[in-house]
């Protein structure tokens, strides 16, 4: 393994994937720690590939949120040409789910982030196109980032989905990314920032129930499920779900484009209005569990004129920025 490039002193090999080998390096004149990404020989060689892929590369560093990782500088040294981009400790999404339903708040929580990793990057005219649990970080202080905005026709993920409905009958194993796919994707359509909220209607699902939707074991059986399988709602799949999730995955992963959200904005708006309901429903149900000293439980009025109020307000703010 090569030492340095440029001015980062490699530290070790922490992965590989459609972008080439990634690097986990010191930068010695800012002196944080970053991720590198070391292209393929092909692509660095090819003078079409690797305009296009500059190009990406230079929209995706663009981007600018906390939600996001970042993507500092492509370099070239050493006749390697390589993507410097933020280094986000923690684990995967998919680790942290690990085949098991998180805290519905915590999970609301999550999608939050994410949505609004995806309006930024939708308003600057970016779609994601690979979003799954694999590609989204959950650090140390519980913040979702999510990787690769901009750049997923260059990772595997990406490709998999671009290539899959040419593929055979006979083709190999699924690649997990592709249970999350969109319709249109799963179709060979051209994709906008509806398929992003799709994909992560899906992540939702997972999250709150601890399975995907989609589980075919080969590819044409799994464009079939994405294309026509009717998911059922998320309480239903855990009774432990709170039904108000139920209405806002459900437009999310909709078959039609055009009967999903619209905008992530929305999305996320939604997703607070949902967060706000369960906190306050969080702190009735204490509240009634702790009556005062000598004093029965007694029922009040005031949570639940405080939650219609919290809703209401979130509501109205939700509405004025989808104007603007």
């Amino acid at each position: 393994m090569f030492e340095s490039l440029a001015q980062y002193k490699i530290l070790d090999r922490i992965g590989a994937g459609g972008m080439g080998e990634v690097y986990r390096a010191r930068d010695t004149r800012l002196g944080r720690t970053v991720a590198i990404k070391v292209l393929p020989d092909d692509v660095a060689a090819d003078s079409e590939r690797r305009e296009r892929f500059l190009g990406a590369a230079r929209a995706s560093a663009a981007l600018s949120h906390p939600n996001l990782a970042a993507v500092y500088e492509v370099g070239e040294d050493q006749g390697r040409l390589f993507l410097v981009e933020e280094f986000v400790p923690g684990e995967t999404l998919k680790a942290v789910i690990a085949g098991r339903p998180l805290n519905p708040r915590r999970a609301a929580d999550f999608a939050m982030q994410i949505a609004d990793a995806l309006a930024e990057a939708h308003g600057e005219g970016i779609v994601h196109g690979d979003i799954h649990p694999g590609n989204i970080f959950i650090t140390p202080k519980d913040k979702a980032k999510v990787l690769d905005c901009g750049l997923a026709a260059w990772t595997t993920g990406g490709r998999q989905r671009e290539a899959v409905s040419t593929l055979a009958p006979d083709t190999g194993p699924v690649a997990a990314t592709l249970a999350y796919m969109s319709p249109e994707q799963a179709r060979g359509e051209l994709v906008d920032q509806r398929s992003d909220i799709f994909s992560l209607g899906l992540v939702i699902f997972e999250m709150l129930t601890g399975r995907r939707p989609f589980n075919a074991t080969d590819i044409p059986a799994l464009v079939q499920q994405v294309t026509t399988l009717r998911v059922p709602s998320t309480s239903t799949a855990n009774r432990h779900v709170p039904a108000e999730f139920d209405p806002i995955v459900g437009k999310s992963i909709s078959k039609s484009p055009d009967h999903r959200y619209q905008s992530a904005v929305t999305l996320s708006a939604e997703l607070r209005s949902l967060a706000a309901i369960l906190d306050v429903r969080s702190e009735v149900s204490e509240a009634a569990n702790l009556p005062a000293q000598g004093e029965a439980p007694r029922r009040s009025l005031l949570p639940w004129i405080l939650m219609i109020l919290v809703v209401v307000a979130l509501a109205a703010a939700a509405w004025l920025k989808f104007l603007r």
